[in-house]
């Protein structure tokens, strides 16, 4: 019988072996970008970062948050702003601050009317 055996901890004296536990240090940084990759939003990113250092450091490379600029807000991939991180939070700002947080009202009463249809502007939010 090889690999890891799953024993509960009160026959672990039985053990000749015991199993030592496991750190967050010993996973190596492919696999903690991976994980960072899966992460749906940018709050849960934040809360990686704050883990430790190597954490902040995966969690702060500008692939991750260029890729969540692209799928979040359909910005083009092809720009090159000086932070994709930036660029997120100011997106992040103004559509959810600004324009969500004011009543249909108050965002609606901007548009003109062309007969029974508004012309203005959409935004659609993901």
């Amino acid at each position: 019988m090889s690999g890891p055996i799953i024993v509960h901890p009160l026959f672990q004296h039985t053990l000749a072996w015991v199993p030592e536990e496991r750190t967050l240090e010993e996973v190596p940084n492919d696999v903690l970008h991976l994980i960072a990759q899966r992460l749906p939003t940018h709050q849960q990113l934040c809360v990686l970062a704050c883990v430790n250092r190597r954490c902040r450091e995966v969690a702060e490379a500008e692939e991750l948050w260029r890729q969540m600029c692209v799928t979040r807000f359909a910005i083009t991939s092809h720009c090159s702003p000086p932070s994709w991180r930036k660029l997120y939070e100011f997106n992040h700002c103004f559509l959810y601050q600004v324009l969500l947080s004011r009543s249909a009202e108050q965002f609606s009463s901007g548009f003109s009317r062309s007969g029974s249809a508004f012309v203005g502007i959409g935004i659609a939010i993901a």
